[in-house]
């Protein structure tokens, strides 16, 4: 499918949405209940024509497309239900039905989902398993600007901090480095890197304009693609429109912290809403230099390496200090009685100092730039999401070779989504088309030329329910590419209610991960570790002099010879099938149980970075030959051979035949059997007052290893985490554990063990009447020092306290 086929269906799409909406009017309105709180996940049914919809966490909803008439409408929820009789809807107009409910609900009755179908439903129907982190909690937490922490003491998620701001957010087992098993979206933006398709949580550290973060785990490639191979995290930011006014806050705290987040939105026309969003802040790190002391550049007093197993680094870090700063402007307009919103967005966001750790060694980011833009045309039955990022990143030091890495790149990327009911409302079906260019520029210094790609997909879904207790859902969805085969992705369901409180869940799954643009295209200069130290060339003007300048021939030996990780453009997508069954319950108005059992096939692993003697791992990159003309090529070759000793093993030639040291590549290896279970509980003790607890078991077996090279799941066998949480009108605190048993941890050139960790973390607020408030967030309470993946920083406490007023 080409763009132009995609654009006009998208068009055509879109207008037939838009067409047929005339002669026909729509029911809206909020659910709340008698103390004025938002009821989310009540069932809306228009009975004569039997549309129906579901309230969103904020107890909104919205039926399109009903036809002119005199209706009867039905709200329930659970056990409960209320009719409102003689409703009137006209054509062109909107008829507002608000509702108060004295119905006694449990939190988890209102909790709704929409990552799971790309459609709202509640938490305990959706066909996969959920984790939702709501708006409350995300204002609670907001403070340290650390994302993925959202998530830390969640059932199923394995957040894996290796810096202050970098993570590796997965579930499921076979974490790396640089994750991108499980991709995150912004309002259906992919803000990740494409280079690496991973994701650059420093960009990411403004928290407060945060609506929601839902994680699904499991395959998602159904409806997401490339990728989504063991789940995605789908993040939603707040509605200028419900959520007018102001925040000012000011944070700080240990690491030298020092932050600033500014927010406000407000309505400045008619159906015309603005949002306007700042972050900034600077702080320390917890990275320290591990070059050997007293060898240039490094100081004298240069620490060792913190632990043992790691390798030596030629220079040390650049800085000592991160900065970040995040802006963003939005632009909401309603259309056809606030039926259809047209959002126009563009944010901006600056990195320096953060080090990230790679599979070619850590890399301190020292200038880094990311201006984006969004366009999104939403109605109840129709999205067109258009979205354009850009990176521009110069300055970028590898440690362990010393090199700066250049890597700037845009991505324009178009979608179209509709949605319809069919059969009395009986069934829901949700389908789209997408588009993807990326443009990569890396200067020379980690690619031998410019790269780039497209993609394009057709995805759909269809849910129908034989009856009120039991539905199926089938979901696929094609996938091309300029950088592989295509790719086929379905999906099969079947979710049985055995009472609207208590759901049972079987799935079955196939996703893929793409090898990245590094993957495909990696050349980049590393080192060798030699009794000098390490090294990223060798100086062999020698044999240049000796045995090809006298004939005449240049062999490219002048210049030194770079020693380098390269690509292998020869691998293929990994894929994994997937099984799982589920249980979701609440039991009265206290408990909330999710209970998720899955088994896994996993094959095609591309590995980390490994060794390429002789081309025995990326055959693109063979034993190196002599230049075309050379009147004694054996000569030169048994010369080298002599001179390098083992070295000469990685002596080969690049894509225009000058010498290089292939030191290492990718390519596809193994199979695994995995499998697990992931519990979480949440007991709401009283309205205030609430534990939570998670436990995750995983399970893997490695198979068909072709090549020598380390797999690993990276991941524990048992983890658990325990929460206690009270939140009143004023003030909140909670207080949370999360212990993980000790793994094993192979990424490229970090290879050992994980010892057993344990961490607490505590927050608190208060509010001072409307205006003010205060709060404190402390990672770490009782400054363990442990690390969390071989080869990242040695984490300790960070305790900040912040001030705020509202508006």
């Amino acid at each position: 499918m080409r763009i132009k086929t995609l654009l006009t269906m998208i068009f055509l799409t879109g207008w037939a949405v838009v067409l047929s909406a005339q002669g026909t009017g729509s029911l809206t309105g909020q659910v709340v209940d008698d103390e004025g709180n938002a009821i989310g996940g009540v069932t809306v049914v228009v009975n004569e024509v039997s549309m129906a919809e579901i309230t969103d966490n904020e107890g909104h909803y919205e039926l399109t497309g009903v036809p002119d008439g005199t209706y009867s409408v039905t709200f329930s929820l659970g056990d409960h239900s209320r009719i409102v009789e003689e409703v009137v809807v006209r054509p062109g107009r909107e008829t507002t039905l608000d509702q108060e409910l004295d119905w006694e609900v449990s939190f988890a009755e209102t909790i709704t989902v929409f990552s799971a179908s790309r459609r709202r439903e509640r938490i305990v129907e959706a066909p996969a398993a959920v984790t939702v982190v709501p708006e409350a909690e995300i204002e609670r937490q907001a403070s340290h600007g650390q994302l993925p922490k959202l998530l830390e003491f969640t059932p199923g998620a394995e957040v894996t901090q290796s810096g202050l701001y970098d993570f590796n957010l997965n579930t499921r087992g076979f974490n790396s480095s640089l994750n991108r098993r499980v991709p995150t979206l912004i309002d259906g933006r992919d803000p990740s890197v494409p280079f690496l398709m991973s994701q650059d949580w420093p960009s990411l550290a403004a928290l407060q304009d945060l609506a929601s973060a839902e994680l699904v785990r499991g395959p998602s490639s159904a409806l997401y693609g490339t990728n989504a191979f063991n789940g995605v995290l789908n993040l939603t930011t707040k509605q200028p429109r419900f959520s007018r006014g102001g925040t000012a806050k000011l944070s700080g705290g240990e690491l030298s912290t020092l932050r600033g987040d500014l927010r406000f939105a407000t309505e400045v026309a008619d159906d015309l809403y603005l949002k306007a969003m700042g972050s900034y802040s600077e702080s320390e790190d917890f990275y320290q230099s591990r070059c050997v002391p007293g060898v240039p550049p490094c100081p004298p007093d240069s620490p060792a390496p913190e632990y043992e197993g790691l390798p030596f680094e030629r220079v040390p870090v650049a800085t000592d200090e991160d900065e970040l700063g995040v802006g963003t402007l939005r632009l909401d307009k309603y259309l056809f009685q606030d039926r259809h919103v047209l959002t126009v967005e563009g944010g901006y966001s600056t990195i320096e100092g953060p080090v990230l750790q790679t599979g070619i060694g850590r890399v301190q980011v020292l200038d880094s730039e990311r201006p984006w833009a969004r366009f999104n045309y939403n109605t109840p039955h129709f999205n067109l999401l258009s979205y354009y990022n850009k990176r521009d990143a110069p300055e970028q030091l590898a440690l362990l070779s010393g090199a700066n890495l250049v890597l700037d790149s845009e991505i324009w990327s178009v979608e179209g989504r509709g949605n319809t009911g069919f059969a009395d409302g009986k069934g829901q079906i949700v389908g789209g088309v997408s588009y993807r260019d990326e443009e990569i520029r890396t200067d020379g210094t980690l690619t031998f030329t410019p790269v780039g790609g497209d993609r394009e997909a057709v995805f759909g879904q269809l849910d129908y329910s034989f009856t009120d207790r039991f539905k199926a859902v089938v979901a696929g969805r094609w996938d091309d590419s300029s950088l592989h085969d295509s790719q086929v992705s379905p999906k099969v369901a079947l979710v049985f209610s055995a009472t609207p409180n208590h759901t049972f869940r079987g799935t079955y799954n196939e996703a893929f991960q793409s090898p990245n643009y590094s993957e495909f295209f990696l050349y980049a200069p590393t080192a060798v570790n030699t009794p000098a130290g390490p090294q990223s060339s060798f100086d062999l003007s020698g044999i240049e002099a000796l045995l090809c300048a006298p004939f005449g021939v240049s062999c490219g030996f002048g210049t030194p010879t770079p020693v380098l990780a390269l690509g292998n453009e020869d691998l293929q997508v990994e894929e994994v099938k997937a099984w799982e069954v589920g249980y979701s319950g609440i039991f009265g108005t206290e408990l909330f149980i999710t209970l998720d059992y899955y088994d896994a096939e996993l094959e095609g692993f591309v590995t980390d970075l490994i060794a390429n003697p002789f081309g025995t791992t990326n055959p693109n990159f063979g034993p190196y030959q002599a230049p075309a003309g050379h009147p004694a090529p054996d000569l030169l070759v048994g010369t080298l051979q002599g001179a390098l000793g083992p070295l000469f093993a990685f002596l080969s030639n690049n894509q225009v035949g000058d010498p290089i040291f292939a030191l290492a590549s990718y390519t596809n290896t193994g199979k695994a059997d995995t499998q697990g279970v992931d519990f979480g509980l949440n007991y709401y003790i009283n309205r205030n007052l609430t534990l939570n607890a998670s436990y995750s078991w995983f399970d893997f077996e490695v198979t068909d290893v072709t090549v020598d090279d380390v797999v690993e799941a990276n991941a524990p066998e048992n983890q658990f985490s325990l929460g206690l949480s009270y939140v009143g009108s004023s003030f909140d605190v909670s207080l949370d554990y999360r212990w993980v048993e000790e793994f094993q941890w192979a990424a490229g050139v970090f290879n050992g063990t994980v010892p057993e960790y344990d961490v607490v973390g505590l927050t608190a607020n208060y509010r001072f009447g409307d205006n003010w408030s205060v709060g404190v967030n402390v990672s770490n309470l009782l400054d363990e020092e442990h690390y969390q993946a071989f080869g990242g920083d040695i984490l300790e406490r960070r305790a900040l306290g912040h001030v705020a007023f509202h508006w």
